[in-house]
């Protein structure tokens, strides 16, 4: 069985400079992929200055729509007017969500929202954790540690899938370390073209911040989604992949 995955960090809806709101173009552009499991970073959950604005503000119900049936928002930085985070769309059933709170200092709010999907026809589960990581080194560092924990207590039996994906801010490609030589885990644009993509910024995308690291999936393709032609709706680029399940 095939699937189709999704990372973006979606800017809370705004574009680089935070002047144009392009949250209906964003989904546009997320439903056109057509992928089964899409994990977005810095999603609005709730504002009060967005709706002084008439602007959409619980997000993740918006891009959920009717596309997606399934799918678990988990909060990571919470402030006076509302709170943002993480967020998994998914086609297939939700078992069950976990948000794990990474945050290593008192500027960055940061998360991990782990979940558990069934995939009818397979009789099998697959772990799919959605994450946003802080911008120094010294915190990733920290958080790379936090994760891999987290992966391991889940006590995942060898054969069963597993996913991270989002937001790495890994500018200086660090984290390999750990998600691929201590979690065996392959990051899907880095084995199809044999280096990590470049989606920020995505005017001039020069670094490789975001991620999708696999285990127990065959990669068939990865990509970054071909930019807009007048716009950059984020200041991220989104990053695709095709996986095979075997059902062995």
């Amino acid at each position: 069985m095939k699937l189709k995955i999704l990372s973006y960090n979606i800017h809370k809806g705004f574009d680089w400079g935070k002047r144009n709101y392009f949250l209906q173009d964003m989904k546009d552009l997320i439903t056109s992929s057509q992928a089964d499991i899409v994990f977005l970073q810095e999603v609005v959950g709730q504002s009060d200055k967005y709706k002084e604005k008439g602007l959409i503000d619980t997000q993740f119900e918006f891009l959920a729509d009717s596309i997606w049936e399934h799918y678990s928002y988990a909060r990571n930085a919470l402030y006076d007017h509302g709170h943002h985070g993480n967020l998994i769309l998914s086609r297939y059933p939700i078992e069950s969500w976990e948000n794990i709170n990474l945050t290593t200092n008192v500027l960055e709010k940061r998360g991990l929202l782990v979940c558990k999907i069934n995939i009818p026809h397979t009789h099998k589960n697959i772990y799919v954790a959605c994450v946003h990581l802080d911008l120094l080194q010294r915190g990733r560092v920290i958080q790379y540690e936090m994760i891999k924990k987290k992966i391991q207590s889940l006590e995942i039996e060898d054969h069963l899938p597993l996913v991270v994906a989002g937001d790495f801010n890994d500018w200086n490609k660090k984290c390999t370390t750990v998600f691929e030589g201590e979690l065996g885990m392959h990051e899907a644009y880095k084995t199809t073209h044999g280096r990590f993509a470049k989606t920020f910024p995505a005017g001039f995308p020069m670094l490789t911040l975001d991620r999708i690291y696999l285990r127990n999936l065959d990669v068939l393709d990865s990509k970054i989604l071909p930019k807009p032609n007048t716009n950059h709706f984020s200041d991220h680029l989104p990053l695709f992949c095709e996986v095979e399940i075997n059902e062995a």
